[in-house]
């Protein structure tokens, strides 16, 4: 064996294990990028999900479905920062409904890596609470009169509401590569036409 192939070997070698740790580097970005992509997927799912529920019972606050049980009664009962209960028509029988909408404490999803993940819960009357989201890490109200001013909360009189800002945010319950996966959702003002003021 000549001293030239001992040194195409140790070339080949040396070039071979180069491409070997560039295909490895390629295919720990190829994974790290399809992590984080489905990850996004499943929390944008999930956000038009909840805009979709949350959405659906704001643009109907003050409904009902018999005209002669309308009435002037504020239509925003209880107004704070991270929890609402809003009034109307919920299954068209003609009576008004309660809506509560509110979020558990940190603790109660202390099971999952992510520190700040909490459940969002929605309550019509006094049924069981129905859990709308388990990812919620941010669920925040901002309250504003007839003339878009800032209303202090919790709101002394609900009914001064008129127009109400919604924002939202979901992360991921794991963490890859000690970051969350997270997506927002904000909708800047929801008025009804039905919502009463005191």
């Amino acid at each position: 064996m000549g001293y030239t192939t001992i040194l195409d070997i140790i070339g080949a070698t040396i070039i071979g294990g180069l491409l070997l740790l560039n295909l490895l580097k390629l295919n720990e970005n190829v994974y790290q990028v399809d992590n984080a992509t489905g990850h996004d997927v499943n929390l944008q799912v999930e956000v038009v999900n909840i805009a979709n529920i949350v959405d659906g019972d704001f643009n109907k606050i003050g409904y009902c479905s018999d005209p002669m049980n309308m009435n002037d009664d504020p239509k925003v009962t209880l107004a704070d920062t991270s929890s609402i209960k809003i009034v109307f028509d919920v299954d068209k029988n003609g009576e008004y409904d309660t809506v509560y909408y509110f979020v558990s404490d940190i603790n109660m999803l202390s099971n999952t890596p992510n520190p700040r993940d909490r459940i969002l819960y929605r309550k019509v009357n006094s049924d069981f609470p129905f859990i709308v989201s388990n990812n919620i890490t941010e669920f925040k109200f901002q309250y504003l009169g007839a003339l878009y001013d800032t209303l202090s909360t919790p709101l002394a009189s609900p009914g001064l509401a008129t127009y109400i800002k919604i924002s939202f945010r979901v992360e991921d319950p794991f963490a890859y590569d000690q970051k969350y996966t997270e997506a927002f959702w904000r909708r800047l003002t929801v008025t009804s036409k039905n919502l009463k003021r005191n």
